[in-house]
C-alpha cells in the first residue's frame, strides 16, 4: 500500500450508513434553494488567487425539442452572449473581457441532449466586478433577447458550427448516436440540431422555446473562488436571481424523462467514409446510468475502476504481440445521457483486419468471465488505484476552482456526489478492502450480447459486413460456451527496474557534485554539475503537493543529421519506444511501474533532444533509475518487433493521406517556409528506404553522452533529498570519449525562408463535405537588441487581431465560428546573431463560397489597425487581460519549469554570460516595460513595425476548397437523388473543419519537432471513439 495511504483515517459506513446518502461536502460549503426554486452552491477555493469559477447550468438540452425546434436549444445558448434587456450587439463580450473575465471559442458554454451550461471565471479582488458578473449571468437566465435582427447575426456563426460537425469525425458521430438510440428520442436530437431548423427558424419561436424552458426550478448558480466572505456571495446570488422568472406566463411543463431502449438482439453496422484515416471497431453495451450518491454506489464504482485498469493493462499487452489483433485497444465505462450509460470496447484495428480486432475485444472479456483475473492483474490494478487516491488526498486543497465548480454543476445536473477530496479519499481508502476478486470479475459480465450490444465497425472502406460482425459474435459467444477459451498467460514480470545487485554504487557528494551556483528568489534555483558534466537545475515550488516536473534538454537534434539520412533519423525515437529506451519492454515497464506515479518519454526536435514528464515525489528514486537507464542501455533490433513498428508507421502514413487537410497543410507550410525539408511529410519512397539499424544507432547515440544535458526539476523538490539519488544514478552515467557538447554557436539552422512577394493560392481537394479552411501568414522580424519588449508588443498585437477579427467576422458578421491568431519562432536556431524571423498566422474555416471575402476582410482588420488607434479602453483592456493571465501563471509549476527550461535555451543566456537570473529580470522588466507603455497610439506602431505595411505587401494566404466533382460523379448523384428521393440539403451544407484549427494553430504551418508520423500517433485512438459520447458543443457562443 502507499505511504500516505496507510495513514488516511477511515469513514464509518456501518449498518445504514452504507445505503445512505453521502454528505454533500467539504464543511463550509453554501447551498440551498433560492424563492423561485433556483439552487445555489457556494465555495470558497484559493486557486488561482483572486479567481472565482462560475456556472449557470440549466437542465434543459436537444432532447427537449420538438421536430421543428430541433437546433433551438443551441440557438438560445448562442444568443445569451448576443443580447439580452440590458446588454446588445454582444456587448456581454465586451463588458467580460473589459472586467478580465476569461473568454473565447469553446471554452464558456456548451449544450448537450440534457442540458447547457454557460461558465465563467472572473477577478475576485475588484470591488464590484462580482457582483456585475452575477447581474450579466441572471441576464443569461431569464432575460434573454430574442429579437430577428439578434437571431440573424447569431445564425450564421451556428450554421458555420454546424457546417464543422460534418467532417469526417461528426458524420460519423451522427450515425453512431442514431445506432446507438435507435427507438429512443435521444437518436433524433443531437444538439446541433437540423440546417434547415437553423436557417429558417423564428425569433417567435426560439423565444417561446426559451420561455417554456428557462425555469428557475430547472437551474442552479455555482459560484466557487477566492471569497473573502462566503455569506456575501450568497446574498448576490439572491439579490440577482432569487426573484427572478420566465417570461412565459405559463405553468413550467415538467422535464421529460426519455430512457433509452434495450435490446436483447445485438445491432450490427458498418460504416464507410473515405476520409476516415484508422479503421476503429466499437462494442457497446447500454445500460442505465451510474448513479454514485451513496458509499454502495460509490464501492460499485471502484470495482468498475479496477476492471478498466486490469483490463486494459491486458490489452495493451496484446498490441506487444508479433502479430497483434489490433494497433490499440480500451474499455471504458462512458455516459451517454441522463438516463443511460454504456460500456464501451474499443480498437484501432490494423488495414483490413476489423474482424480479429473484433474478435480479440470479445474474446477478452469472455475469458474474465471463463478465468477471472490473474493475482498479479489485480495486485497492479490496486496499486495504480491506491496512487491515484493518494493523489486526491495530497492535493485535496490544492485543486482549482474551475474543476471543483465542474464536481457541483455534475451532482445538480446527475446527482453526482461531491464531498471534497479528502473525504473522498477516506472513503475510498475505507471501501477498497470491502471489494472482491468476483465483484471486479462481475463487470465482465455487463458486456453480453443481449446487454442492448452495438457493434459497429468504421473505415475508409468496407472490407466486412455486418452479418460478418454477427459471425464473429456468435463465434466468441461459442467458443466461451463450450469452454475453448483458455486462461490468460501471464508474462514473468521482473521485481524491479534494476536489480539490487546491480544498483549503482552511490559516489560521495564531495566527489559527485564539482561546481555549485544559484540564484535568488523570485527565481530561487540551484544549479548543480556533476562529475560526468551533466547540469542538474533545482525549482522548488509549494504549489501542488504531488508534483515534479522534469525536462532534460541537450543541444543538437535533426538539423544535425545529412539530409539524406533525414528520414531515418526522424524515425529513431518512433522505433527505439516501440522496442522499449529504458532497458524493457514498454509493457514489461508498465507492470514494474504499477502503482507509481512516474512520466518519462524522449523526444528529438530540429535543435534540441528532451526528455520530459512529471512525476510524483515519492516516486523520484523511480523516475532517476529510468534517466540512468536510458543512458546506459542500449536499444537493440528485434526483427518482429521493429517490423510491427514500420508497419504501422506506414499505416499512418497512408492515413494521413485521405485526410483533406493533408495536401492542404503539407502546401502551407511549402510555401511559408521555402519548402524547408524539416516541415515535408515523409513520402512512401522515402519510407521505403528507412535503415531501422541505423535508426537505432541515431537514438542510442543521441542519449549516451552526459555532459550534453541539463536536467531541470521543478515543483514539491528538497535538495537535500534529491542529493543522494543523483549521486547514485545520475552521476555515475558513464563518461563517454565522445567529442564534447556542441556549442550554441555551432548548431546547424534550418533552412527556412519565407516568400518575398504575396503568395496567394486556392488547395482544391476531394471531400465528402465542403468547407474553406484559410489561413493567412505574415512575416515578422524582430530586432536583436530589443527582442524581449518585441515578443510583448507581439503577443499584444496577436490578441487585439484576434478580438478585432472576432467581433467583426463572428460577432457582425456571423461568417466564422472562430478565428485563431497565432505567432510562430520555432525555426530560430539557437546559433542565430541576427534578428529573429517568425511568423504570425491568421486561420479559420467558412463557406467556400465566402473564403475570398473573409480573406479580404482579414486583410483590411490588419490595414485599419496600423492606420487608426485603438480606443483607449480597448488598450487597457489587453494590458490588464495580459497581467492577468501572467499573475495566474506564477502560481503554476509549468509556467516556472519553462522560464527555467527556456531561460537556458535563449539566446539571452548565451550573451548574458550564462546568467539564469539576468535573463529572467531582463524579461521582466522588457514585460513591465511595454504594458506601461500600452496606449492606443503604441499598439498602433507595434501593429505597424512587427507586420507588414501594408499588410498586402508580404503576406500568403493559402485556402484549402473542394475540388468540384467530375461530370460522370455529378450525373450519378443527380440521378441517386432523382430515383431514391434522397440529397444534401443546402448550397452551404458540409464541414471538415472539425479539427481543423487545431491543426492550424501552428502559428504559420510549422511546428518545432520532427514532422513524421510516428507510432504512437498512430496507434492512438481516434478522437471519434472515446469522445463520441460527450456529443456537446462547446463554445463561447
Amino acid at each position: 500500500m502507499g505511504r500516505v495511504f496507510d495513514q488516511l483515517e477511515e469513514v464509518d459506513v456501518e449498518g445504514e450508513r452504507y445505503h445512505a446518502q453521502l454528505p454533500l461536502g467539504p464543511e463550509g460549503l453554501r447551498h440551498g434553494t433560492l424563492d423561485n426554486g433556483m439552487r445555489y452552491y457556494v465555495r470558497h477555493c484559493a486557486k488561482p488567487k483572486g479567481r472565482c469559477a462560475l456556472a449557470l447550468a440549466v437542465r434543459v438540452g436537444s432532447v427537449v425539442e420538438e421536430e421543428s425546434e430541433r437546433g433551438m436549444a443551441h440557438i438560445v445558448e448562442h444568443l445569451a452572449f448576443n443580447a439580452t434587456d440590458s446588454y446588445s450587439n454582444h456587448d456581454i463580450v465586451r463588458l467580460l473581457e473589459r472586467i478580465g473575465a476569461e473568454f473565447g471559442a469553446c471554452q464558456n458554454a456548451y449544450t448537450s441532449a440534457d442540458e447547457t451550461v454557460y461558465t465563467l471565471t472572473v477577478p475576485t479582488d475588484k470591488e464590484g466586478l462580482l457582483d456585475e458578473t452575477l447581474g450579466v449571468m441572471a441576464e443569461m437566465a431569464f432575460k434573454i433577447r430574442c429579437d430577428p435582427a439578434d437571431l440573424s447575426k447569431e445564425r450564421g456563426a451556428v450554421l458555420e458550427e454546424w457546417r464543422m460537425s460534418r467532417d469526417a469525425g461528426g458524420r460519423l458521430q451522427e450515425a453512431h448516436w442514431q445506432l446507438i438510440f435507435q427507438g429512443s428520442r435521444y437518436g433524433d436530437r443531437l444538439p446541433i440540431g437540423l440546417e434547415s431548423v437553423i436557417r429558417r427558424c423564428t425569433a417567435g419561436a426560439v423565444r417561446a422555446f426559451h420561455g417554456r424552458w428557462y425555469r428557475p426550478q430547472h437551474m442552479a448558480l455555482v459560484a466557487v473562488g477566492d471569497f473573502a466572505d462566503l455569506d456575501s456571495v450568497v446574498g448576490l446570488i439572491t439579490r440577482h436571481l432569487g426573484a427572478a422568472a420566465s417570461r412565459s406566463p405559463e405553468p413550467p411543463p415538467p422535464l421529460p424523462r426519455f430512457d433509452y431502449a434495450p435490446h436483447e438482439t445485438p445491432r450490427y453496422k458498418v460504416l464507410v467514409d473515405r476520409e476516415t484515416e484508422h479503421p476503429l471497431v466499437y462494442v457497446s453495451y447500454k445500460h442505465p446510468r451510474m448513479r454514485i450518491s451513496t458509499p454502495s454506489d460509490f464501492l460499485d464504482h471502484l470495482a468498475l475502476a479496477l476492471f478498466e485498469i486490469a483490463l486494459n493493462n491486458r490489452l495493451y499487452k496484446l498490441t506487444r504481440l508479433p502479430e497483434p489483433p489490433f494497433a490499440s485497444a480500451s474499455v471504458s465505462d462512458e455516459p451517454l445521457c441522463a438516463t443511460a450509460g454504456s460500456c464501451v470496447l474499443s480498437a484501432t484495428a490494423l488495414e483490413g483486419q476489423a474482424l480479429p480486432a473484433l474478435e480479440a475485444l470479445l474474446t477478452e472479456v469472455a475469458r474474465v468471465r471463463l478465468h477471472g483475473l490473474s493475482p498479479a492483474e489485480l495486485a497492479r490494478a490496486e496499486a495504480e488505484l491506491v496512487a491515484d487516491i493518494e493523489n486526491t488526498a495530497l492535493e485535496a486543497d490544492q485543486g482549482y476552482c474551475m474543476d471543483i465548480r465542474d464536481e457541483y454543476v455534475r451532482h445538480f445536473l446527475h446527482d453526482e456526489f461531491v464531498t471534497g477530496q479528502e473525504y473522498e479519499a477516506r472513503l475510498s481508502k475505507t471501501l477498497l478492502p470491502r471489494i472482491t476478486r468476483g465483484a471486479v470479475e462481475a463487470c465482465a459480465c455487463k458486456c453480453r450480447p443481449g446487454d442492448s450490444c452495438v457493434v459497429k465497425v468504421v473505415g475508409h472502406s468496407r472490407d466486412c459486413t455486418e452479418a460478418e460482425l454477427k459471425q464473429v459474435l456468435e463465434r466468441v459467444a461459442a467458443a466461451e460456451a463450450s469452454h475453448a477459451i483458455g486462461p490468460w498467460e501471464e508474462p514473468p514480470t521482473p521485481d524491479a527496474l534494476i536489480a539490487p545487485e546491480a544498483l549503482p554504487e552511490p559516489l560521495p557528494p564531495g566527489e559527485a557534485v564539482v561546481a555549485e551556483r544559484s540564484w535568488p528568489a523570485p527565481l530561487h534555483v540551484t544549479e548543480l554539475t556533476l562529475c560526468n558534466g551533466m547540469r542538474v537545475a533545482i525549482k522548488p515550488t509549494a504549489f501542488m503537493r504531488d508534483e515534479v516536473h522534469i525536462t532534460g534538454f541537450a543541444l543538437g537534434g535533426l538539423s544535425e543529421v545529412p539530409l539524406e539520412l533525414f528520414p531515418t533519423a526522424s524515425l529513431a525515437g518512433t522505433l527505439a519506444g516501440h522496442l522499449g529506451v529504458f532497458g524493457l519492454r514498454p509493457d514489461v515497464l508498465g507492470d514494474v511501474l504499477a502503482g507509481r506515479r512516474v512520466d518519462l518519454e524522449t523526444s528529438e526536435g530540429a535543435y534540441y533532444r528532451n526528455m520530459r514528464g512529471v512525476q510524483s515525489p515519492g516516486d523520484l528514486e523511480t523516475a532517476l533509475q529510468l534517466v540512468h537507464l536510458l543512458f546506459t542501455t542500449q536499444v537493440r533490433l528485434v526483427p518482429d518487433e521493429v517490423a510491427m513498428a514500420v508497419k504501422l508507421v506506414q499505416q499512418g502514413l497512408e492515413a494521413q493521406l485521405r485526410n483533406p487537410l493533408h495536401a492542404y497543410h503539407q502546401r502551407v507550410r511549402f510555401v511559408n517556409y521555402g519548402g524547408c525539408y524539416y516541415f515535408k511529410q515523409m513520402t512512401m519512397e522515402e519510407f521505403e528506404h528507412i535503415d531501422p539499424a541505423l535508426a537505432l544507432a541515431h537514438h542510442n547515440l543521441s542519449w549516451k553522452n552526459p555532459a550534453e544535458f541539463t536536467l531541470v526539476f521543478t515543483g514539491n523538490v528538497d535538495r537535500e533529498a534529491l542529493e543522494p539519488l543523483l549521486c547514485r544514478y545520475l552521476a555515475t552515467i558513464p563518461r563517454t570519449g565522445l567529442p564534447p557538447p556542441k556549442p550554441a554557436k555551432e548548431v546547424t539552422p534550418l533552412p527556412y525562408s519565407f516568400p518575398e512577394e504575396p503568395v496567394v493560392e486556392d488547395v482544391k481537394v476531394s471531400m465528402v463535405s465542403p468547407v474553406a479552411q484559410s489561413q493567412i501568414t505574415f512575416p515578422v522580424i524582430l530586432n536583436r537588441p530589443t527582442a524581449r519588449e518585441e515578443l510583448v508588443w507581439l503577443s499584444l498585437t496577436c490578441r487585439l487581431l484576434e478580438t478585432r477579427l472576432l467581433q467583426r467576422l463572428r460577432f457582425v458578421g456571423g461568417d466564422v465560428y472562430t478565428v485563431a491568431v497565432s505567432p510562430f519562432f520555432g525555426c530560430v536556431a539557437p546559433s542565430q546573431d541576427g534578428d529573429p524571423r517568425g511568423d504570425v498566422a491568421i486561420a479559420f474555416s467558412c463557406d467556400p463560397a465566402n473564403k475570398d471575402r473573409l480573406v479580404a476582410l482579414a486583410l483590411e482588420e490588419v490595414a485599419l489597425l496600423q492606420e487608426a488607434e485603438v480606443s483607449q479602453a480597448e488598450a487597457d483592456t489587453l494590458a490588464n487581460l495580459e497581467r492577468l493571465a501572467f499573475e495566474n501563471s506564477q502560481a503554476e509549476n509549468t509556467y516556472w519549469h519553462e522560464v527555467v527550461v527556456t531561460g537556458y535555451q535563449s539566446k539571452s543566456y548565451q550573451l548574458l554570460g550564462g546568467d539564469l537570473g539576468a535573463v529572467y529580470a531582463r524579461n521582466m522588466e522588457a514585460r513591465e516595460k511595454v504594458l506601461s507603455a500600452c496606449s492606443p497610439a503604441a499598439l498602433r506602431e507595434a501593429v505597424r513595425r512587427l507586420l507588414p505595411t501594408p499588410p498586402t505587401a508580404r503576406y500568403s494566404a493559402i485556402s484549402m476548397l473542394p475540388r468540384p466533382p467530375g461530370l460522370l460523379h455529378r450525373a450519378g448523384a443527380a440521378l441517386a437523388a432523382r430515383l431514391l428521393g434522397t440529397g444534401r440539403s443546402g448550397a452551404g451544407s458540409g464541414g471538415g473543419a472539425g479539427s481543423s484549427l487545431a491543426g492550424m494553430g501552428m502559428g504559420g504551418g510549422g511546428v518545432a519537432t520532427a514532422t513524421t508520423l510516428g507510432a504512437a500517433a498512430v496507434v492512438a485512438v481516434a478522437a471519434v471513439g472515446l469522445g463520441l459520447f460527450a456529443l456537446r458543443r462547446r463554445h463561447a457562443s
